[in-house]
């Protein structure tokens, strides 16, 4: 069954982020948009009495910054108002985030997409449903959110999604995350094989993000993205060339 998307009206609901109304409290999936507009770049927008936050993981750091004063300076940024993430939360969830920032949050990156999230509100462990943090920009985001959602329901149906072809990726991203891996793994006492289990080694991409923002109904179906996303994805290509 695919999840209930929202009336489909992509010129309307998919902004530049300098274009946005900020009038309004809201929180958002970003993407950054490379030269051919294609989706290079997860991270979360939040909009606080007009004052805008961006929340992401580069791959080496998680940052929370205000970046009201700078929105020019990210004109590659286009972004999707969350659905499910109503102006009377986004208080909550800016401090939801703020705590996660506070607390330390320091994923490693890999291609790992399991059913962990993270709890904000939690003294022991922030990091649920796994030992290892080990995630991409997008995987981040969806961690973010699940953990605000309330009795952290799923977000994207992760299962829908199968394993990743290591050797269909670019060699140097390879290498750089198994650098990392095998880093963090000695540091730890362990094999790389032990940092996740079989079926976690996959791949959600950022316009598969980006798009699951038009859904209301959880837990968001693979099906449902692709039902959708060549028409976002083309939308974005022929924004950058305008």
């Amino acid at each position: 069954m695919t999840s209930k998307i929202k009336l489909l009206n992509i010129d309307e609901d998919l902004k530049k982020l300098e274009d946005c109304d900020f009038s309004k409290d809201f929180v958002s999936i970003s993407s950054e948009i490379d030269e051919n507009g294609v989706c290079v770049h997860s991270g979360l927008i939040i909009c606080f009495q007009e004052q805008v936050f961006y929340y992401h993981y580069t791959g080496k750091s998680v940052l929370l910054n205000e970046i009201t004063s700078e929105l020019s300076n990210h004109s590659s940024l286009f972004v999707k108002k969350l659905e499910i993430i109503f102006e009377d939360d986004v208080v909550t969830f800016l401090g939801h985030c703020e705590k996660l920032q506070k607390i330390g949050v320091k994923p490693n990156y890999g291609f790992i997409f399991n059913d962990s999230y993270y709890d904000s509100n939690t003294k022991e462990s922030f990091l649920v449903n796994a030992k290892h943090d080990i995630t991409t920009c997008v995987g981040f985001c969806i961690k973010v959110i699940r953990g605000f959602l309330f009795n952290n329901k799923e977000y994207l149906k992760i299962d829908d999604w199968g394993n990743i072809d290591m050797s269909t990726l670019n060699p140097n991203l390879v290498n750089y995350i198994n650098h990392y891996l095998q880093k963090y793994a000695a540091e730890n006492g362990i094999q790389v094989k032990e940092l996740f289990d079989k079926g976690e080694l996959k791949r959600i991409t950022p316009s598969e993000l980006l798009t699951s923002g038009f859904f209301r109904d959880l837990p968001i179906r693979k099906a449902s993205i692709d039902s959708v996303k060549p028409e976002i994805e083309e939308f974005l290509v022929k924004k950058k060339a305008a």
